[in-house]
This record gives C-alpha cells, sequence and structure tokens, in this order.
C-alpha cells in the first residue's frame, strides 16, 4: 500500500481529516479509563511521555524517542500505530497516511499560503467548534485542561524555517553513516542532521518551529499536521536507506546500558502490549515480514525521486 503526498489527492486528504475527526472524538474512539479524552488524545500522552523518559535519566538530552539513533525506529512505530487507528475510524484497511512535503512549499514566496493551510485542508483545524486541545505539558507531567482551547499555530512567528529540497538532498549525498557516538544531539550522522540538531538546515525541527504554537511543546500531536510532517521525515529516511542499503543501525546490542531504547534490538518505548517487542531492526525496512509489519501494515512511498540528486 502507498503513502501519498496529502496535496495531490483530494481523496485522501478528505480522508485523513475525517479520520483523525472520528478518534479525536471521546464518543466514539474512548481512552478507557480517561472520561472526556480519546484516542487521539492517548498519542499526544504517549510523544509527552517518549519526551520526558531520559536515557540515561542522569543526563536531559537523549530521551527515549528523541536526540538519539531511535527518532526514527520510534516514530516509523508510533506513525504505525496511529495509522492502525484510522484505518479502522474510516473501515478502509488499504489507507495509508499521507505526507507532507514542505519542501515544496518551502519554494513558494509566501510558504503561509500553501494549500495545506486552507479551510479545506488542515486550516479547518484550527477552528474551535472542529478541534480542542484537552491536554498540555504541566510541570509534572501532563495538565488535563479544564476548558479545552483551541488549536495554536504561528505560521513563521517563531523564526525558523522550512527545509528546501537542496537542503534535504545534501543531508542524503553528504552523511553516509546512520548516527555516530555519543548518540545525542551533539552527534555526526545522518539521523541528527535530519533530526535538526546538527546542519545548517535543522531539518525536522525546523518544521515544528516554524509551524509553532502547539507544535513547538512535548505535545506536538495534539497538531494533526505532526503524522503529516513526521510521515514526511519517515520518507526522507526511506530514501536515505534505499541510497546506503550497506549503512547499518547503530548502536549495537553490545552498547552500553546508557543507551537503552536505542540499541538495534531494544523494545522502543510503548503503551501496547505488544505480541513481540517492536526494536529499531524490526522497523528498518516497511515492507519486510515480522512485527510490527504484517501485511496489513506494509507500506511504500508514492515517490522517492524528488529527493534524488
Amino acid at each position: 500500500m502507498i503513502r501519498q503526498n496529502i496535496l495531490s489527492d483530494e481523496g485522501v486528504l478528505q480522508q485523513f481529516i475525517d479520520g483523525v475527526l472520528a478518534i479525536k472524538d471521546p464518543a466514539r474512539f474512548p481512552w478507557p479509563g480517561q472520561p472526556g479524552l480519546s484516542i487521539y488524545d492517548f498519542f499526544v500522552a504517549w510523544h509527552h511521555q517518549s519526551m520526558m523518559l531520559f536515557t540515561p535519566p542522569t543526563q536531559r538530552d537523549r530521551n527515549s524517542a528523541h536526540s538519539g539513533p531511535a527518532f526514527l525506529p520510534w516514530h516509523r512505530y508510533f506513525l504505525l500505530r496511529f495509522e492502525g487507528y484510522l484505518r479502522t475510524a474510516l473501515s478502509d484497511n488499504d489507507f495509508r497516511l499521507p505526507y507532507w512535503d514542505w519542501s515544496a512549499d518551502a519554494a513558494l514566496s509566501n510558504p503561509r499560503q500553501s494549500p495545506i493551510w486552507s479551510q479545506e485542508a488542515l486550516g479547518r483545524f484550527t477552528q474551535p467548534a472542529i478541534w480542542q486541545v484537552r491536554i498540555v505539558p504541566g510541570t509534572r507531567g501532563l495538565t488535563r485542561l479544564a476548558q479545552p482551547r483551541p488549536l495554536d499555530r504561528d505560521l513563521g512567528a517563531l523564526g525558523g524555517a522550512l527545509p528546501t529540497r537542496d537542503a534535504v538532498r545534501t543531508v542524503l549525498r553528504n552523511q553516509v553513516v546512520y548516527d555516530a557516538p555519543p548518540y545525542n544531539s551533539s552527534s555526526t550522522g545522518f539521523r541528527n542532521y535530519l533530526e535538526g540538531w546538527e546542519g545548517p538546515a535543522r531539518i525536522h525541527n525546523n518544521v515544528h518551529v516554524w509551524i509553532g504554537g502547539d507544535m513547538a511543546d512535548s505535545t506536538s500531536p495534539n497538531d494533526p499536521i505532526f503524522y503529516l510532517h513526521h510521515c514526511n521525515v519517515d520518507r526522507i529516511w526511506q530514501a536515505w536507506r534505499i541510497r546506503y542499503p550497506n549503512a547499518p543501525y547503530v548502536p549495537p546490542q553490545s552498547a552500553s546500558n546508557n543507551l537503552a531504547f536505542h540499541r538495534i534490538d531494544d523494545a522502543l518505548y510503548s503503551v501496547f502490549r505488544e505480541a513481540a517487542p517492536v526494536t529499531p531492526r524490526s522497523v528498518l525496512n516497511p515492507q519486510a515480514l515480522g512485527a510490527p509489519f504484517s501485511a496489513a501494515n506494509h507500506y511504500d512511498y508514492d515517490t522517492l525521486a524528488d529527493l534524488q540528486g
């Protein structure tokens, strides 16, 4: 099954909108044990929790899903589980998450005028009658808002810039190893350049900063654009793996326990009870057999050609 550019198919766009509205509804998709909250809110909490779990806890850089090698595997796993709920909501086993090609918007004279922000697309989620934020970061974990509020976006107000296609191609061409010691936000290698702690384009991070508002917090999945953004990040990772098929995932399992959650056979941080542990190794190929890539979860991208060069 194919993950498509969300702006290339109005039907896929509408399916994504319908799906997220469904799983945001506590009456249709309740978060068990949390009255008034939905499965959508559950995913927001999972992402926040991943950022609060530092590895090891003696530092405040690498956590279980960011600033380390597991950044790409963990988010691939996160998208897969979210995608599964969308398929259930849509009663469509063939549905796959679309991606937002922010590099195409970077070429616009005013990226804020991209069709992605129109009221027919993702712009509608800033309407209070359509979308409400229910949980946000607090001083001690998550805060459940007594009065839900509208989604916050500040396109371009916080600085940053959408990464250009040339910037993405440069990282794909020049970063020939996946990651390197000390496996954190100061590392060299493809993962850290794509995540955006290194390199002039600050690729993934800059998209969060440019959108601003809720996308700038640990609860960034409050904004549905999060999933389209990370689907494009996942697409770039897939293009890199095809370009460098012999480049291994690192660190190996023999690495220090300080790298827990990031070694190749560590279980990725999860709030699900999986039949088999989901590890970085198990998500390297989205068309392979084995957990979590059953036939129902296999996917490919409509194109990677725009990332070559």
